[in-house]
């Protein structure tokens, strides 16, 4: 009598090894983008890797993320032509991890890259006309002048204060290193040896309506010179411009005086002045 065979379904390939690889790589990489971004973002801006190697940095990322998955679906597809027994569970699992991929990485990537794009265009243009009008010495040499103008609107001997005059860099238009020049006045006398009673503080204060008055002629000078005003708030009153002079402020009390004048972003390192 003949032994029963024993009948066993053919085994069947789910790709379970391109599955679980395509699920350990998304993690991973974003895990990798995110520390790769906070990174750029925290570090100072002379350390921070340039535009250009973030976004490769991204899109190798992104190609191990969403190019390995894809790359298991299509073997699978291929080898499913051939042997039936390969399932579509795995290419299917593969496409999903693949569209994960571009839609996360690959999207911040592309993003990036544009950023990158946008960045090199700006670079390649020439200064403007405003940022190169003016040499190092100029800039300072009109910007005091200015100051001075103020401090006389404002009926204040310029001798007897101090003038401040200073200077950050900052950026062109095109992203080039440019310096910004402030100049600075103040009268403000030396403190007492007694503590003022607070009373007599409030009291020295001006009203709102009062520091416009005595700054009218001050704000004039400005105006000439192509600012206008934006803001009066309690003892000080700022004013932004368009042109050379960027921001201003006066600051009036009873027993002070204070002035700041500061230029937009101009070609040139600070002068000698």
């Amino acid at each position: 009598m003949d032994e029963d065979i024993a009948w066993s379904p053919p085994e069947r390939d789910n790709g379970i090894g391109w599955i679980a690889l395509s699920g350990l790589l998304l993690p991973v990489g974003w895990m990798v983008w995110l520390f790769l971004a906070f990174d750029a973002a925290l570090r100072p801006e002379a350390t921070r890797p340039s535009l250009a190697a973030q976004t490769v940095g991204d899109a190798i990322i992104t190609f191990i993320c969403a190019g390995t998955p894809l790359a298991g679906a299509v073997l699978l597809l291929l080898r499913r032509r051939r042997d039936r027994s390969v399932t579509l569970v795995g290419p299917v699992a593969c496409l999903v991890f693949a569209i994960l991929g571009v839609g996360t990485v690959g999207t911040a990537t592309v993003v990036l890259a544009v950023e990158w794009a946008d960045d090199v265009h700006r670079r390649a243009q020439p200064l403007t006309a405003l940022e190169t009008k003016r040499t190092p010495a100029q800039a300072e040499q009109e910007l005091s002048a200015v100051g001075e103008r103020v401090v006389r609107a404002l009926g204040a001997d310029i001798s007897e204060g101090e003038a401040n005059p200073y200077t950050r860099a900052c950026a062109l238009s095109n992203l080039q290193r440019g310096t910004a020049y402030t100049w600075q006045w103040d009268d403000t006398p030396e403190p007492d040896d007694e503590a003022q009673p607070d009373a007599d503080a409030s009291a020295r204060r001006l009203s709102t309506a009062e520091v416009d008055r005595r700054t009218a002629a001050a704000q004039d000078v400005l105006g000439n010179a192509g600012m206008r005003k934006v803001d009066l708030w309690g003892s000080a009153v700022r004013l932004v411009g368009d042109g050379w002079l960027s921001e201003s402020t006066i600051s009036v009390s009873e027993a002070s005086s204070l002035v700041t004048v500061e230029t937009t972003c101009l070609a040139g390192g600070p002068g000698n002045g």
